[in-house]
């Protein structure tokens, strides 16, 4: 199986590139690949634990939230952008425990070790 790298650069300002990226991280789960998603830039308010991700839905597609939680309970490596959350005011208590603050330089040693890239 394959490790896929998903990186998640939006939240509401574009739901729509949102909700596929967290869509096709959930299938790359289903079929048994193994996952690393990544949330960069505004991607990062995917992982906060108060209310921004609750009503979150793009027509015909789950919510935001149900996705993510699917995400975290099966397995899913949630990797947050160290120097973007820093930059939109946002602290560690403010994300999920389930989320790991990550360096560019562990996100560019990950992608240097063969994993399948994928951009949202």
């Amino acid at each position: 199986m394959a490790h896929f790298f998903v990186n998640i650069t939006h939240a509401a300002n574009d739901l729509d590139r949102a909700t596929v990226g967290l869509v096709l991280a959930k299938n790359a789960l289903v079929e048994g690949h193994e996952l690393t998603v990544f949330l960069s830039l505004d991607g990062v308010h995917l992982a906060r634990n108060d209310a921004y991700v609750h009503g979150l839905q793009e027509p015909t597609f789950p919510p935001v939230q149900e996705l993510r939680d699917y995400l975290v309970q099966h397995g899913a490596k949630i990797w947050i952008c160290a120097g973007c959350f820093a930059k939109r005011g946002l602290e560690k208590s403010h994300f999920i425990s389930e989320a790991q603050m990550v360096s560019a330089a562990e996100a560019i040693k990950t992608l240097a070790s063969g994993v399948v890239p994928v951009y949202y």
